[in-house]
């Protein structure tokens, strides 16, 4: 496998769905697939602050996509691309969500605030063994430090018409990866365009890059990698946007894919 650069979605993927962290073998392969030369990112949803250490089993990444695309870090943390909402994306959805008494929460760069109904939200994560660092940001005050790179929130899906009804013209974008839990990401906003940062950074070209996932919002990276996986209990826009099916997530699809691709790192 000639390919310089593995990218790797983390909840459902990376870490099966109801484990509290990424399993041993896939932890252990990742580190074999790197010693052989591979660079590791890791792509994910949250922002980096909200990926706890003791979740990735002592993986150490080459690089982050964070926050659907919105933030792009090295290994030491350096920032190689950002984008943040703007302020009337943002007030655009605190107005709405408290006329509906939806909970909602922000990304910022040290973590998830939630602004709207904590005990929710926080009891959501619980229940899907997540600890993702978040904060209770109720009173309304994390984005006067810097702006978030996007947000989350518990809303039915016919909701999303009447906020389109009020603040279309903002092009804001709700992905839904539970039955009312959502990422509501800015226009553009997708791990492609992260990943096409990080590529331009490194050197590299999408035909260098094989990207791994399980939701809709890795469809954009697993459809412009050069090499592309799904997990074969992903979701089905995952497995239309990616070149082939993978192994189940569960109990160590990862490590599996990695023997099956790079078999000379396992000599």
């Amino acid at each position: 496998m000639s390919a310089k650069l593995l990218v790797l979605d983390i909840d459902g993927t990376l870490r099966p769905r109801g484990e509290p962290r990424v399993p041993k073998e896939n932890a252990d392969a990742l580190r074999a697939v790197q010693k052989a030369g591979v660079k590791i990112a890791i792509a994910t949803g949250r922002c980096r602050a909200e990926v706890p250490a003791h979740m990735l089993r002592g993986i150490r990444p080459d690089y982050w996509i964070c926050a659907a695309g919105a933030q792009v870090l090295d290994r030491a943390g350096s920032e190689l691309y950002t984008s943040r909402m703007t302020p009337e994306e943002m007030y655009a959805l605190v107005d709405f969500c408290e006329d509906y008494e939806y909970p909602l929460g922000f990304s910022f760069s040290d973590g998830g605030y939630v602004y709207l109904d904590y005990p929710a939200i926080r009891a959501h994560e619980q229940s899907a063994v997540l600890d993702g660092c978040l904060h209770d940001g109720e009173d309304q005050d994390r984005h006067l430090q810097d702006m978030p790179f996007a947000a989350f929130g518990m809303l039915p899906p016919q909701a999303v018409a009447r906020f389109g009804e009020k603040y279309g013209y903002l092009g804001l974008r709700f992905l839904y990866y539970h039955a009312q839990g959502c990422d509501i990401l800015r226009p553009g906003q997708d791990k492609a365009v992260g990943l096409k940062a990080l590529l331009d950074v490194a050197g590299l070209t999408a035909a260098d890059c094989v990207a791994v996932g399980d939701g809709p919002n890795d469809t954009g990276m697993l459809a412009m990698a050069g090499d592309s996986y799904c997990m074969a209990d992903g979701e089905a826009s995952a497995l239309a946007a990616a070149r082939h099916t993978g192994p189940a997530a569960a109990p160590d699809g990862v490590a599996r894919l990695c023997r099956a691709l790079w078999p000379e790192a396992f000599r």
